[in-house]
């Protein structure tokens, strides 16, 4: 059991399931909360938790050497898991994960496409926060889509993926800014440390275009005037967030503007299961 827990460590399994339960969400809202399709809802959704579950430990077998001083309590660093058996872990992960991902082939090519950037950024992005953060932002959006996809409807997924990329994307850029001088000492780029505080414009031209794509679901027709009521309010949080960050930018606004977002962020998403519902 303890080696179990060491392994649900290393793969950090509460970020693998968030990721799980953006899958099912996405499907359920894409398939009008068709229960009869949930069998394929669910094996997404274990497809999403194993691939996730690869990245995490790809991260932390790159970055070995820096957690044995910034977090020698992590398996690796303390040696409660060998390096050898957490490649072998990561990649047997990955291996079930594409393999399940193929009672679907729009699944099975995201989920090769995921894995792929997930290797990527934990060998060569996640210091270049540039692309680094595209990378995020991209993965989790497309845990929707790939709900969507697993009940053959990708339609309105497309645009949750775009409000959760770009909105993600913008939160990404905020907390590098919050987190400068750390990633200054530890040679990150990133756009804050390039161009300081400009770059907190480029994170709000983001969140304004999560905003403006926001209502695409009601002006289509896809969902109602419940939607439209929960989403104007999220999108009024949006933007007080960002104005208020850029009317005065430090290191603690950044901070609380990251966690404003995250939380509207879910609200978003609680916007389109409640529009899903309520047609």
């Amino acid at each position: 059991m303890k080696n179990l827990k060491y392994y649900m460590e290393l793969v950090r399994a509460k970020n693998c399931l968030t990721a799980s339960f953006g899958t099912v969400a996405g499907g359920l809202i894409a398939s009008g909360f068709n229960f009869d399709l949930i069998h394929y809802i669910l094996t997404a959704s274990l497809v999403v938790f194993l691939i996730c579950g690869f990245g995490n430990a790809l991260n932390d077998i790159y970055d070995i050497e820096i957690d044995r001083i910034n977090k020698p309590f992590r398996p690796l660093p303390s040696n409660k898991i060998s390096l050898k058996n957490a490649k072998i872990f990561s990649w047997l992960l990955v291996a079930i994960g594409l393999l399940l991902s193929m009672f679907n082939k729009v699944c099975f090519v995201i989920a090769i496409i995921n894995a792929l950037a997930l290797y990527l950024y934990a060998k060569k992005y996640k210091r270049n926060k540039i692309i680094g953060n595209l990378i995020v932002a991209y993965l989790t959006g497309s845990v929707f889509v790939f709900g969507g996809a697993s009940v053959n409807n990708i339609g309105i997924t497309l645009i949750l993926f775009l409000c959760a990329m770009f909105a993600t994307w913008s939160r990404e850029i905020i907390k590098d800014f919050e987190d400068i001088e750390g990633d200054l000492k530890e040679g990150v780029m990133s756009l804050p440390i390039k161009y300081g505080k400009k770059s907190l414009y480029v994170a709000g031209i983001f969140l304004i275009t999560a905003v403006v794509l926001s209502p695409l679901p009601y002006i289509m027709g896809i969902f109602g005037d419940v939607y439209l009521f929960g989403i104007i309010l999220c999108d009024i949080l949006f933007i007080y967030s960002i104005v208020k960050l850029l009317g005065a930018p430090s290191k603690e606004g950044a901070k609380k503007s990251s966690k404003n977002i995250k939380y509207i962020m879910n609200l978003v998403l609680l916007c389109f299961i409640i529009g899903s519902i309520l047609k």
